[in-house]
C-alpha cells in the first residue's frame, strides 16, 4: 500500500507541478475471497 501511495504521489505531483498530500483508505469486504466473480473483475483469475 505504501508503494502504490508513493507512486500515486509522485505522478500527480509531475502531472499538476506541486505537492500533493494523498491520504489512502481501504475497504474490505466480508467474504471477498469467496467471490469468484469479484476478484475476476479486479483482474483475478
Amino acid at each position: 500500500l505504501k508503494a502504490i501511495g508513493a507512486e500515486a504521489r509522485a505522478e500527480l505531483e509531475e502531472l499538476w507541478g506541486q505537492r500533493i498530500f494523498l491520504e489512502l483508505w481501504v475497504k474490505v469486504k466480508e467474504g471477498w475471497r469467496d467471490r469468484e466473480d469479484w476478484l475476476r473483475s479486479l483482474g483475478y483469475e
